[in-house]
């Protein structure tokens, strides 16, 4: 008994260490991206604002996306922290590479990198979210995965407000009218992007490895180019319907808040008429504050239980707050301040029904899966929720291109949340 304890204060002391590696990661990769898409909100209007925040959303998931077969693989056939090691070092030189373009007014070069940050952060993703289980073990699945969606999302937090402030701040009140004169300007934010990368390797170094089953599966360039790996890795999905339908109602999810982050910032300058780069991310910001207590009720009381009755409330929850959304700000006898905080409770609100749905639907998930072929599942799972998340940003980019406004586009992602979620619960209700 002593020694089971002992065993689980080291455990735990390990996953302590995990959650810092995964805060920075998270906080690191969203910093660069905010100082882009801030950028683009002073520089640009609606529809360019709408078209460019869609691309470099999209460039963070087209790296999920085309990696899915490696990431899932090199999960599963190496010790993933290793992976998390090597992927914490490329971090590390990429914030150096970026930060010279911060100094040097390389917009394009600095917008292109963005690409590359979302590779390194690919490759990580089946490694970390698979050692959730590794360290935790089966048992352990529902309190990890709320301690890692509630250290991720005060992360986003975090780093929203933290790197929107450090934007204005360097900024001041200067009129800057090229992306490349405001890049020299907070240019000196690059050395903390480099800082927080390298006190994230470190804590890497600090995670142990615990023994597992890893996959004795030679990889073949041949059957990567052919395709046979994603086609087997979504069939094995496909073939578990708890999995399948798990990983589809993340997806609709992270789908519809994708395109939210890529619609609000021009939503809110046109509607509310805020100027603000910081009032624009506080905004987002609400809704991972409820994600957070969302996680939070969902995590509470749920050793060796998966709360599945917090996935049809969470639901329901996304659904009612997606359709509020663009009906208050069309409300013309509400003042734009008011209708700006009413917007951004709904919002919040959002954000709670999402973490209550996301943890029961990941700890179903990893639960349901082999445990030599958790990498690709987990893979999958992210090839999945980034093609619904590129497929939107494409569908917005589009429209904004045929000049259809952002209230239009919000009323189509409440849409696709009626529908999906619909099919989604009417699925699980069966086979659960």
């Amino acid at each position: 008994m002593q020694e089971d304890q002992q065993i689980g204060r080291e455990r735990s002391i390990i996953f302590a260490i995990y959650l810092v590696a995964v805060f920075l990661n998270a906080f690191v990769d969203l910093g660069h991206k905010i100082i882009i898409q801030n950028t683009i909100f002073m520089i640009y209007g609606e529809q360019t604002q709408l078209i460019l925040t869609a691309i470099v959303n999209a460039m963070i998931l087209v790296p999920f996306i085309l990696l899915f077969t490696v990431s899932g693989y090199l999960s599963d056939k190496f010790a993933k922290t290793n992976i998390m090691r090597a992927s914490a070092f490329a971090a590390v030189l990429i914030t150096l590479a970026i930060t010279y373009c911060y100094y040097h007014g390389e917009y394009i070069f600095a917008f292109g990198f963005t690409l590359l940050l979302a590779t390194q952060s690919a490759i990580y993703s089946p490694a970390k979210m698979g050692y959730i289980k590794e360290c935790l073990s089966k048992a352990g699945l529902s309190k990890g995965n709320a301690y890692h969606s509630s250290v991720v999302l005060i992360a986003i937090l975090m780093g929203t407000v933290f790197f929107s402030y450090l934007f204005e701040v360097y900024l001041g009140t200067m009129d800057l009218t090229t992306p490349e004169e405001i890049l020299i300007q907070i240019a000196p934010v690059g050395w903390v992007l480099v800082g927080l990368s390298l006190v994230e390797f470190l804590a890497t170094l600090g995670v142990r490895f615990y023994p597992i089953k890893l996959s004795e599966v030679e990889f073949s360039i041949k059957k990567l180019a052919s395709f046979h790996y994603l086609a087997n890795n979504l069939k094995t999905m496909r073939n578990n319907e708890i999995v399948w339908y798990s990983i589809l109602g993340t997806a609709i999810f992270w789908g519809m808040s994708q395109n939210l982050v890529a619609v609000i910032p021009a939503h809110a300058k046109v509607n509310f008429g805020v100027e603000s780069p910081l009032v624009v991310n506080a905004m987002l910001a609400s809704s991972v504050i409820g994600i957070m207590i969302g996680a939070f009720l969902s995590g509470r009381k749920s050793d060796n239980l998966i709360r599945t009755n917090n996935i049809y409330t969470g639901s329901t929850m996304i659904t009612i707050c997606a359709i509020l959304v663009p009906i208050v700000s069309s409300l013309s006898f509400i003042p734009n301040s008011s209708a700006l905080i009413v917007v951004t409770a709904v919002i919040l609100l959002f954000g709670v029904g999402a973490g209550m749905m996301i943890v029961p639907l990941n700890a179903l998930m990893q639960a349901h899966s082999p445990e030599d072929g958790l990498g690709s599942m987990l893979a999958g799972k992210n090839w999945l929720q980034n093609i619904a998340m590129i497929g939107l940003l494409a569908l917005t980019m589009l429209l904004a291109k045929l000049s259809f406004d952002s209230q239009f586009i919000l009323y189509l992602n409440a849409a696709i949340a009626v529908i999906g979620f619909t099919i989604v619960l009417k699925k699980l209700k069966t086979i659960l």
